[in-house]
C-alpha cells in the first residue's frame, strides 16, 4: 500500500489565510455524494416535495454534525476540551464521532416524519443506504489526519503514523493497523447489500435496522485492534458498549419485523 512507505499532509490547498485541509474536503465531498444518491433512488423515495427534501437534508446534515462533534468532545475528550473551549468548534482537526452522528440523524428524522405526516421508517429505510455509503467515503478523511489508527502492525499494508500523531505508550511504533480503510470497506460492502436488499420488497424498517446492527456490528469488531482513548465501561471501550446495545436491539426488532418472534 502507498501510505506504508508515505506520510499525508493534512492541508489540501491554501487562499491567502484560507485554508482547505483534506479532513473537511472528504467529509463534505461524502456528504454531497450521499444526498445525491438517496435523491437519485426515487424509486424508494416517500413521498415528499422538493421544498421538503431540501429541508429535510439540510438539517440532516447540519444536525449529524453537530451531534458528531459534540458526543466526540463530551464522551471521548471533554477534560481537554473544557480548557480549550474554543477549539470545539474547529472541526476540520478532526473529532467526529459516527455514533453521535446517528443518534442525531434518528432525532431529526423523527421530527420532520411527524412535521411531513410520514413514518419513521419510510424516510430511514430511504436514507439507511446514502448513509453508509456517506460513512464509508468519510472515513478516508481519517487517513489524512492520522488518527483513529490500530495496534501496532509489521506488515506491506500497515499504515505509517509520524511520531507527533502516535498515541501515548505507542511512540516507539512506526506502523500500524490501518482501521479507516477496514471500516472503510466494510461499510462498501454494507452498502452494497443494503442497495440489494432495498429492490427487495421487505417489511417496513427491516432497512433501518439492517443498517443500524450492520455497522454496529463492524464498530464493535473494530474496536478490538484501535488503541486511540476512549471511556471504558464494564472493561469494553465505549463504542463498543453502545454498538452491542445496538447490534441486541437490531437483532430483536429484525426478528419481529420477519415475524420470527411469535
Amino acid at each position: 500500500m502507498w501510505w506504508h512507505d508515505s506520510l499525508p499532509t493534512r492541508l489540501f490547498l491554501s487562499f491567502g489565510s484560507v485554508h482547505v485541509y483534506y479532513y473537511g474536503l472528504i467529509i463534505a465531498s461524502a456528504i454531497l455524494i450521499a444526498v445525491f444518491y438517496a435523491q437519485a433512488k426515487a424509486k424508494n423515495k416517500p413521498k415528499i416535495n422538493a421544498e421538503q427534501s431540501n429541508e429535510l437534508f439540510f438539517y440532516l446534515v447540519l444536525f449529524s454534525i453537530i451531534g458528531a462533534r459534540f458526543y466526540h468532545v463530551l464522551f471521548f475528550n471533554w477534560v481537554y476540551y473544557q480548557d480549550h473551549f474554543l477549539e470545539i468548534f474547529q472541526i476540520w482537526q478532526g473529532g467526529l464521532a459516527i455514533q453521535g452522528a446517528i443518534l442525531a440523524s434518528i432525532f431529526t428524522l423523527l421530527i420532520c416524519a411527524k412535521k411531513y405526516q410520514l413514518k419513521f421508517y419510510q424516510l430511514s429505510d430511504w436514507l439507511a443506504p446514502a448513509l453508509i455509503l456517506g460513512q464509508s467515503l468519510g472515513r478516508w478523511g481519517n487517513y489524512f489526519n492520522q488518527e483513529l489508527f490500530g495496534k501496532p502492525l509489521e506488515a506491506w499494508y500497515a499504515i505509517q503514523i509520524s511520531l507527533e500523531n502516535r498515541v501515548a505508550g505507542f511512540e516507539d511504533f512506526t506502523y500500524f493497523h490501518p482501521t479507516f480503510f477496514y471500516e472503510s470497506i466494510l461499510n462498501l460492502v454494507l452498502f452494497l447489500v443494503l442497495y440489494f436488499l432495498s429492490s427487495k420488497k421487505l417489511p417496513l424498517g427491516a432497512i433501518t435496522w439492517l443498517y443500524l446492527g450492520g455497522y454496529s456490528l463492524i464498530r464493535f469488531s473494530l474496536e478490538f485492534i484501535r488503541i486511540d482513548p476512549t471511556p471504558l465501561l464494564f472493561g469494553f471501550r465505549l463504542p463498543q458498549v453502545v454498538s452491542l446495545v445496538v447490534v441486541l436491539v437490531a437483532i430483536i426488532f429484525i426478528a419481529k419485523k420477519f415475524k420470527v418472534v411469535k
